[in-house]
């Protein structure tokens, strides 16, 4: 988008501009009737500042050479003291008029900048929400349409068939994945997030995701770990479970097929944790520290494992949504890594407990 070399400041009515006018002949008339010298003539910084709500850029220039002259001709009208006295009060007054106009030329400019940007991101996120919705319908169409081919023993038992097929469904789940993630991106940017909490059984939440995750990646095997005292907690469910989904989906396209993820949830000092182990490529310092940043992608990785960079962004939003925290820990390259959620536990009382206490 190619920005306009000029601003226009808001339209005022015709009094602004009038009293501006008479502000400047006020302050010619005291500057040069009276000896105040300095005090006087720098007034017309504020005929500058008052230019800048009704003038153009052009016109704020206009504007300030014209108080500049004014400064200058009151000068020789009053030539009546020092001359060298004068002549630095001018100076300094002619100084203080450029440095206000130059400086609110670019605050102007910045304004008109930041809101051009902030109406390209609205109309960027609008437009992704837009095309990302007409993508799902067909998609998911393609995507159910070659499950059900794929699960037809006559290309089941045709090895060629049954990679291309299993090929076809994996592509489609993964620009799926996508999508989703474009989806929610333009959500948390555009709408806001909103968390809709609820008391939740966390063995549901990640039992949802494993089965989800597992679909995209079968090579996989997923050791689950669960404490067996588990308390409820008071998350959105719906978002917890796609940030969980999302770092299972992670450790899987970042470790190597055929090994193994570790799925664990304990309770432990009022925190409800629950972490995904991979023995995958690892983090290095700096990536570990980038890695919620929304796009962020290590180097090493770019050109060789597909990706946005938006994925562990949505996650960490998701969870901090329903407050909680994420955290990633790695040994250093090579050694995996693993992602912790964490999550406060709050107290919870059963409503037929409350009611039977009250009785």
């Amino acid at each position: 988008m190619k920005l306009k070399s000029r601003f226009q400041a808001p339209k005022s009515s015709i009094s602004l501009p009038i009293v501006t006018i008479a502000l400047a002949a006020a302050i010619f008339a005291v500057d040069a009737t009276t000896d105040l010298e300095i005090a006087a003539a720098v007034l017309y910084v504020a005929v500058v500042l008052m230019s800048v709500r009704f003038c153009s850029r052009r016109g704020v220039v206009f504007v300030a050479v014209g108080c500049m002259a004014l400064t200058v001709s009151a000068f020789y009208v009053t030539r009546t003291g020092d001359l060298q006295t004068g002549l630095i009060n001018t100076a300094i007054s002619l100084l203080a008029v450029a440095l206000t106009t130059f400086l609110s030329l670019k605050i102007e400019s910045a304004r008109t900048i930041a809101k051009t940007l902030t109406e390209a991101n609205q109309l960027r996120d609008a437009l992704i929400g837009s095309v990302s919705h007409e993508l799902r319908t067909p998609l998911a169409s393609i995507l159910g349409g070659v499950s059900v081919l794929a699960e037809t023993p006559t290309v089941a038992k045709d090895p060629r068939l049954a990679s291309l097929a299993k090929g076809i469904r994996d592509e489609a789940m993964r620009l799926n994945n996508d999508i989703q993630n474009l989806l929610d991106a333009a959500r948390i940017t555009s709408k806001g997030l909103q968390s809709r909490r609820d008391w939740t059984d966390p063995k549901d939440i990640i039992d949802a995701a494993i089965e989800r995750i597992s679909l995209r990646y079968p090579s996989h095997r997923i050791d689950l770990n669960l404490a067996a005292d588990l308390p409820l907690v008071d998350v959105d469910p719906v978002l917890i479970e796609q940030a969980l989904g999302q770092i299972i989906a992670n450790a899987a396209k970042y470790s190597p097929a055929e090994s193994t993820i570790y799925v664990g949830a304990l309770a432990e000092n009022q925190q409800l944790i629950i972490s995904v182990r991979d023995e995958g490529l690892g983090l290095t310092a700096d990536e570990k520290r980038k890695l919620p940043e929304r796009f962020f992608r290590g180097q090493r990785h770019i050109g060789k494992i597909s990706g946005s960079g938006l994925g562990m962004w949505i996650a960490n939003i998701f969870i901090m949504s329903s407050g909680g925290k994420l955290e990633a820990l790695s040994p250093g390259e090579g050694l995996g890594t693993t992602i912790r959620i964490v999550l406060p536990i709050s107290l919870h009382i059963d409503d037929a407990e409350t009611i039977s206490q009250e009785n």
